[in-house]
């Protein structure tokens, strides 16, 4: 899988994308974008591509809860009510949740119709929209239902991210921070002696993000070992993420519950594979000083253990798969901690003084 080739970013990255939007008719080109996009960042893209004037427009509901089948059953009736065509191409413009979504309607459209993405946010500009993975979830449990694929093209621009409110924008760096942690030391270092992209030097730092996502994926394209990295802190984080959606009014962000979830599986692979100490200590204080600290029941425990029993990476029955870390920059993968370790992860992050390791 070349992803490489199919990544582009500024001046080059809209050159690339108004050629790739000539070679479809201007009737087989589709916009999908949710209320937010729509609003914020349509526009800004419309005035550099003149071209897109035109198009349909299919509009989602922004939100993890609405990343399910009902909304992919919205967008291929729009889509075949509007006449679209193998050939057509699907424009995503949103954040991970939409062009998740976009690129699963896309691939079984038909069988298969064309489909680029725009990423709007930071999470989807540093890992969402990169890998071809696309999903929906079903009973309140993360992408159930999905499929490997490939875009003609993803397009970096960092400048949309001035259109999100900074909770969206921190959101995204967890997936940074879990880049670094997996692979790239130096990342790491930089990302937390960062001022959370409000630097000179963000572009550098979402690119460098970005290409090792893209590292990654091309070594194992359908994680079947290597690719297993990127799961770190979403064993936990996507449970509670889970939870939060079904119990919260305001629920977590996927990039806060991975933030949380790095800090627990941090703990683990301390108990587990001698991670140094001082290491949790880094990871915590970050977290817990720019992320909110999830005020977790103790007693939820037992909800969020099952909910891991059911996440998509469990490759044997009843043992929850972890990927961890030796040391910053090196991970394993196919970790079985064991439900105790789990739950004192828990308590570790959940006893955490906000902005303070103890």
């Amino acid at each position: 899988m070349n992803l490489r080739g199919l990544i582009y970013t500024g001046k080059d990255g809209w050159a690339k994308l108004a050629t790739l939007l000539e070679s479809y008719p201007a009737e087989g080109i589709f916009i999908l974008v949710d209320e937010n996009t729509e609003k914020y960042c349509l526009p800004f893209v419309k005035d550099r591509l003149p071209l897109l004037l035109n198009s349909v427009l299919i509009r989602i509901k922004a939100g993890e809860e609405h990343k399910n089948l009902e909304t992919a059953t919205h967008i291929w009736k729009e889509l075949n009510e509007h006449g679209a065509l193998r050939s057509s191409l699907l424009l995503c413009l949103g954040g991970g949740v939409l062009t998740d979504i976009g690129g699963f309607v896309a691939a079984t459209f038909k069988r298969g119709m064309d489909f680029a993405l725009i990423p709007t946010t930071l999470l989807g500009m540093v890992d969402a929209a990169i890998g071809g993975k696309t999903a929906l979830n079903i009973n309140g449990l993360k992408n159930q239902i999905g499929l490997f694929t490939v875009s003609k093209g993803v397009f970096l621009f960092p400048d949309l991210l001035k259109t999100l409110p900074e909770r969206q924008l921190i959101s995204g760096f967890s997936e940074m921070l879990k880049h670094g942690l997996i692979s790239d030391k130096g990342h790491y270092n930089e990302l937390i002696q960062s001022n959370l992209l409000k630097d000179s030097d963000a572009d550098s730092l979402i690119l460098r993000s970005a290409s090792i996502k893209v590292g990654v994926v091309e070594s194992d394209p359908h994680e079947m070992g290597r690719r297993k990295l990127l799961n770190l802190g979403h064993t936990i984080g996507h449970a509670l993420e889970s939870y939060s959606l079904q119990h919260d009014a305001e629920p977590l962000l996927h990039g806060e519950a991975v933030a949380a979830g790095l800090v627990c599986e941090a703990f683990i692979s301390m108990r587990l594979l001698g991670f140094p100490e001082s290491d949790l200590q880094s990871i915590s204080n970050f977290v817990t000083w720019h992320f909110p600290h999830y005020r977790l029941n103790p007693s939820a425990c037992n909800d969020i253990i099952a909910l891991m029993l059911k996440d998509k990476k469990i490759d044997s029955p009843g043992k929850i798969n972890f990927s961890l870390l030796q040391s910053i920059g090196k991970g394993l993968v196919d970790q079985y901690p064991g439900e105790k370790l789990i739950r004192e992860s828990m308590h570790f992050y959940v006893n955490i003084e906000y902005g303070f390791f103890s």
